[in-house]
């Protein structure tokens, strides 16, 4: 019973941490971030990809945001996450990332 509604709440959680990818693709670096709220999900992935080091970018004053790419456990992009970086209020990088 335990395990079943663990499950149930990390799928909930998960389905609320993504971002779709077509809003993904409409991102542009540059952009406010008051433009790109409109389209983030409600909370952001608990996962970070291998090799998403946040500590090098916040020394330049950069705050990473990671947003799953799907919730399905099952999905092959299921550890997959966009990484959006802010510096100032404004998209100063976007990237998908892979492990």
């Amino acid at each position: 019973m335990l395990l079943a509604v663990v499950g149930t709440w990390e799928t909930v959680a998960a389905s609320r941490s993504v971002l779709d990818p077509g809003d993904y693709a409409r991102l542009r670096v540059g952009q406010d971030r008051s433009e790109i709220e409109k389209v983030l999900p409600d909370r952001q992935s608990a996962a970070r990809p291998t090799g998403a080091a946040p500590e090098e970018r916040q020394e330049q004053g950069v705050t990473c945001e990671f947003y799953a790419m799907t919730a399905d456990r099952f999905d092959d992009r299921s550890g997959d996450a966009y990484r959006l970086c802010f510096r100032d209020g404004r998209l100063v990088s976007r990237d998908a990332l892979t492990p």
